[in-house]
């Protein structure tokens, strides 16, 4: 299995070749990492990585063993190839999951919400759309939910190519929809997903599947 910093390896770089100090597959791991300890912002990132021992950051993939200043994060994100980096990330997740998963069934969440602090004036919040791995706590794959469209549309095009072998697929009242349904059944999964009063035809349809016989 591939570790974070291979995984991170295909991710595509768009700076040019001259002047590169710092490979950009180091930088992500410096970056992954430092949000793990609770680096929240590009400031923080700094100053932590101002506190790490030498050792540490030759083997993230620094030589010279010194962090990567601000400006150099700042630049990295700003034009970071963001859908070639939630892929490889996406990608590396599912392989530890699978190692960690042989055997028996794995609990899925697919949920949205909207991006804390994205939304300026009366233009509305970046919608995100993601399936979580309830036991490591990781996205599996994250995806956006287009002005255009809402999270029963967005799914369809967030679970489509996936295995989802000895999977359940927890999810809310919106994803209660037979597409979608269907295609967690074709991708080999399982589904749990909230009917609540928005749908009564389906519900009470449910509730007369459930329903006692009457006695003969």
């Amino acid at each position: 299995m591939k570790s974070l910093a291979e995984a991170l390896k295909g991710v595509s770089d768009h700076r040019s070749p001259l002047g590169k100090r710092h490979e950009l597959s180091a930088i992500l791991v410096f970056m992954c990492t430092g949000m793990l300890c609770g680096s929240r912002s590009l400031q923080a990132l700094t100053a932590w990585g101002k506190r790490q021992e030498r050792a540490l950051l030759v083997a993230m993939g620094f030589p010279r063993g010194k962090s990567p200043g601000y400006g150099t994060l700042q630049r990295t994100v700003s034009g970071l190839d963001v859908e070639s980096f939630e892929s490889a990330l996406s990608l590396w997740g599912q392989d530890i999951l699978k190692e960690q998963g042989r055997g028996g069934l794995q609990a899925r969440a697919l949920d949205g919400k909207v991006l804390k602090g994205s939304a300026h004036g009366e233009l509305p919040g970046v919608h995100l759309l993601a399936l979580l791995a309830h036991e490591v706590g990781l996205s599996i794959k994250p995806g956006e939910v287009p002005l255009t469209t809402n999270e029963h549309k967005a799914s369809l095009r967030l679970l489509e190519g996936l295995s989802l072998t000895n999977q359940v697929i927890t999810a809310d009242a919106v994803f209660m929809q037979r597409d979608v349904c269907q295609m967690i059944i074709r991708a080999q999964g399982h589904y749990l997903i909230v009917l609540k009063d928005n749908q009564p035809d389906l519900r009470q349809t449910v509730h007369d599947w459930f329903e006692p016989f009457p006695p003969s």
